[in-house]
């Protein structure tokens, strides 16, 4: 008798990583599946900073953050591989306050109120321009609002927020904030693929196939990206506009790039500022997580 049960892998989905995001909705990773006898599952979920908690819960292969996620989750002991990067992404960020806002540099913090989503890259951006200060992460009182922390700073909550796309693009905008502190020099802001060690290591032919699906879908995302703000509008109803989003997805570069020492060396400066400021729980070697690039990799970029 023929077993018709199909291998599975589960890839994690929120809508700040809106290169899996999109792959999640276009059927090109089902297709590239299909030949190799196996089936996705999406797992969707809305706090990507946990991304790290959930592979180490059996709950998905591979997934997507900024940059900070799999450093706490390596911290954690969390046995994550990196697989992938994006370029930098340096006007996808920025710690912005109101116009008629005071507080003109980040010294100008030290005690108000600083919206961010912790746990995310903003974690570490925030931490490395306070040291480049002279401050503590400690010195500023940071609000934890994973969503809408433009409405907070908007209506008065928080002295300044760091903004992410495609929210930030809103604002921007409208004319409404000013930057205060860019994301460059501080941190690259690229988005990081990766995957728990036993899928990566037991099957690598899946794990080429998701990055060559994203590789399609990104350069889909590239060269339409009109479409795909129409798209993230029609499944985020409560997000920003269509407009806000072209914007957005215009101004971020597009495709995965294998992981670089340039990269390495940024997350192991990152870290060991975390983990001296106590904001991960020990100090942690980063090329431990590194495999070699997959197949689809291959030194091409889009």
């Amino acid at each position: 008798m023929t077993n018709n049960v199909k291998a599975e892998v589960k890839v994690g989905v929120h809508p700040n990583n809106h290169s899996l995001f999109v792959l999640r909705r276009t059927g090109i990773l089902e297709s590239i599946l299909k030949k190799l006898g196996t089936e996705v599952t999406w797992v969707d979920y809305e706090d990507g900073a946990r991304t790290p908690q959930r592979l180490a819960a059996g709950e998905i292969d591979f997934g997507g953050t900024g940059a900070t996620p799999p450093l706490t989750g390596q911290a954690s002991g969390i046995n994550l591989v990196y697989v992938a990067v994006s370029e930098p992404r340096p006007a996808s960020g920025a710690l912005v306050v109101l116009t008629d806002s005071p507080v003109n540099a980040i010294t100008d913090l030290k005690g108000r109120r600083v919206a961010l989503s912790e746990g995310s890259w903003q974690t570490s951006f925030l931490a490395s321009a306070l040291e480049e200060s002279n401050l503590q992460y400690k010195d500023v009182e940071r609000v934890n609002l994973s969503v809408r922390g433009d409405e907070a700073l908007v209506a008065g909550e928080v002295d300044a927020w760091i903004g992410n796309d495609p929210h930030l693009a809103a604002l921007q905008r409208k004319g409404v904030v000013r930057t205060i502190v860019p994301v460059n020099p501080y941190i690259s802001h690229r988005s990081v693929w990766f995957a728990s060690r036993s899928f990566a290591t037991n099957k690598p032919e899946i794990l080429d196939a998701i990055v060559k699906a994203l590789q399609r879908s990104d350069l889909w995302l590239k060269e339409n990206p009109r479409e795909a703000a129409e798209l993230f509008a029609r499944d985020l109803p409560n997000w920003p506009s269509v407009d806000s989003w072209e914007a957005a997805l215009r101004r971020r570069p597009w495709g995965l790039q294998p992981v670089t020492q340039e990269f390495v060396l940024e997350q192991q400066r990152v870290a060991d500022l975390l983990a001296r400021q106590g904001l991960l729980p020990r100090t942690i070697k980063v090329e431990d997580a590194v495999l070699s690039p997959t197949a689809a990799l291959g030194g091409r970029t889009l």
